[in-house]
């Protein structure tokens, strides 16, 4: 495809994304850097509808995207770089990137996707099961009442009261315990460990106060390793829906049946090829066929964690890169602090 193709497949795409209207050759006239003719336009509109980038929905009118459109204008935009990552999201300056509990945190930042993009914003939490221990503690609230805290390198991953009458050194021996044996390693070797522990007969294991601290320790375990999804945004993306199809209850339905299948939206997002760099799956492209009029932007944020939004065909490309990009690193930024500034933030 020459430039020149390439210019007006864009501008088609861009007009239709922004204006919902189908683009006419004479619209194109007005296109800085077309100085050709109507008719020129229109045989190079008719080749690129010979190509299947873009279609004519009805006789009189003019073009609209196909999904092979919209693929290119996404990979066209990826190529340019910089984006529009300059332009200023104030939203994000209300979001506190601090060490908090991971859900809590990866909840925050779909919020965040969804309010930048007006779209449906998700964070698949990473496998946390790769990550290693770097603190487990079992602090004494009061004579009945024990908290249970334990962080990963990726941050804090569980704290809970527990019941428990326990003297200030029976906790500091329960402490040194945990930290000899589990420091440093990942919570699957942790979780084998904890297994192994409860086969074992007499010495420290016969402690109840002991054990109950690892029986503790496999159920945060068990829970925190399953990877879960978190969706913010949902009524923005129905109300494209109903936009973009005047009204058809049946688009809304069968996007709603696969958001709520949260198993196999999870399962999907799996198989995605995760990277560092932002990327994009458009209409059949996606795994899951209710995702066929709907187009993914993705990006990777470590151990195999990925965040995005989801979003019509027709939507605007450009910002949900951004937006992708921008949250996506600053989300890798809080996650990878080191070990000093985790000490810091559990102060």
């Amino acid at each position: 495809m020459d430039s020149r193709k390439r210019l007006i497949l864009t501008e088609i795409v861009d007009r239709y994304i922004k204006t919902g209207i189908p683009v006419s050759s004479q619209q194109l006239m007005e296109v800085k850097g077309l100085s050709v003719s109507s008719a020129t336009i229109r045989n190079d509109m008719k080749y690129l509808e010979r190509q299947g980038h873009i279609l004519k929905p009805y006789a009189s009118a003019g073009r609209v995207p196909s999904q092979r459109g919209y693929r290119f204008f996404a990979d066209w935009l990826l190529e340019l770089g910089e984006l529009t990552h300059h332009e200023n999201f104030a939203l994000t300056e209300s979001y506190e990137f601090q060490r908090q509990e991971i859900e809590a945190l990866l909840n925050r930042t779909a919020l965040l996707l969804a309010s930048l993009t007006g779209l449906l914003g998700f964070v698949l939490t990473p496998k946390l099961e790769a990550t290693k221990l770097k603190h487990i503690s079992l602090v004494k609230v009061d004579e009945k009442t024990v908290l249970a805290v334990v962080v990963s390198d990726l941050g804090l991953v569980e704290s809970r009261f527990i019941a428990a009458r326990l003297s200030e050194e029976q906790l500091a021996d329960i402490n040194a315990l945990l930290q000899r044996q589990l420091q440093g390693r990942t919570l699957e070797e942790i979780r084998v460990q904890v297994n192994q522990f409860f086969e074992l007969e007499g010495g420290d294991w016969v402690n109840p106060h002991i054990r109950a601290a690892f029986t503790l320790l496999r159920e945060i375990i068990d829970l925190r390793t399953a990877q879960r999804l978190s969706l913010e945004g949902v009524i923005n993306l129905l109300q494209r829906v109903f936009d973009d199809s005047a009204g058809e209850a049946a688009g809304a339905r069968q996007l709603l049946a696969v958001l709520e299948d949260q198993p196999r939206l999870v399962d999907a997002l799996k198989q995605l090829e995760i990277g560092e760099q932002v990327q994009v799956q458009i209409g059949r492209e996606n795994g899951l066929s209710e995702l066929r009029d709907y187009a993914l932007v993705y990006m990777g944020y470590g151990y195999s964690g990925v965040l995005g939004v989801l979003g019509p065909l027709r939507m605007d490309y450009a910002r949900c890169f951004s937006a992708t990009q921008y949250v996506g690193n600053r989300l890798k930024t809080i996650l990878t602090l080191s070990e000093k500034a985790q000490e810091v933030a559990l102060q």
